[in-house]
């Protein structure tokens, strides 16, 4: 068994396969720090940096700010070569604009972007909080009138 199939407890937890949704999305909740991981190699590492740059052509659709400068692209890491895993969490949990950015992740990603695959992982733990906002999006927050 994998260090993505057990808990730190030994308890057996389902595989993104059995837990996705489709084929690329995940919803376990689970986030795995790089320490439970493997290396990643310098050009793995570039691609992070490029997966990262296209995810900020997602936008949340309430805010009308990218996922990242929202702060809520928790971690990116790269399989296989070409296969991207964003952690990442919501706003709220019961966000009804879901798909919309799935779609959006899909699109900025594969389709227009670096990698052959995406893998979405929901995080709801840790919680997001305002405190996760780049100074970035902070501005841009401000520049729609909210209070940050």
């Amino acid at each position: 068994m994998t260090d993505a199939t057990q808990q730190q407890s030994g308890e057996d937890v389902a595989t993104d396969a059995e837990t996705a949704q489709d084929d690329t999305m995940s919803y376990n909740g689970e986030f795995r720090p790089a320490a439970d991981r493997t290396e990643q190699s310098p050009e793995d590492l570039e691609l992070a940096a490029d997966v990262e740059e296209a995810m900020r052509d997602v936008v949340d659709p309430e805010l009308g700010i990218n996922v990242v400068d929202l702060g809520l692209v928790y971690d990116i890491w790269i399989h296989d070569g070409k296969t991207a895993r964003v952690d990442m969490t919501l706003t709220s949990a019961a966000c009804p604009l879901t798909d919309m950015i799935e779609d959006q992740a899909h699109s900025a990603v594969v389709d227009d972007g670096p990698c052959d695959e995406l893998e979405l992982n929901w995080v709801w733990m840790p919680p997001w909080g305002p405190e996760k906002i780049t100074d970035d999006g902070r501005e841009q927050l401000r520049a729609l009138g909210f209070t940050i």
